[in-house]
């Protein structure tokens, strides 16, 4: 998703990983072992996730850049077409050959 979403996944692994380290000093503040426990695996899950979303993003990206291409190819080819009925062809018959432009 971004940067900013991974780096606030590792702040909070540091703050787990710290944590655990001075449990001693925390665990009277309603600091447990199972709740930091959760928060690490949380944070680790949310990197991961946020890597396949980077890597479908990618993939996205480069679908939607070939699609475009396409599509332009398919504008190129129509007009193309288009020109041909007009110049052909009465306006009256145009919508016979799919041509639906008016003057």
């Amino acid at each position: 998703m971004s940067k900013t979403f991974e780096a606030n996944a590792e702040k909070a692994l540091t703050m787990a990983a710290s944590l655990k380290k001075h449990f001693n000093e925390v665990e009277h503040l309603g600091v447990s072992r199972e709740v930091l426990n959760k928060l690490e695996s949380n944070a680790k899950k949310a990197i991961e996730m946020n890597r396949e979303v980077e890597v479908l993003r990618e993939t996205v990206s480069e679908k939607l850049h070939k699609a475009n291409d396409k599509l332009s190819e398919v504008k190129d080819l129509a007009m193309d077409y288009r020109k041909i009925v007009k110049t052909n062809f009465p306006q009256e018959k145009w919508e016979r050959y799919g041509v639906m432009d008016k003057r």
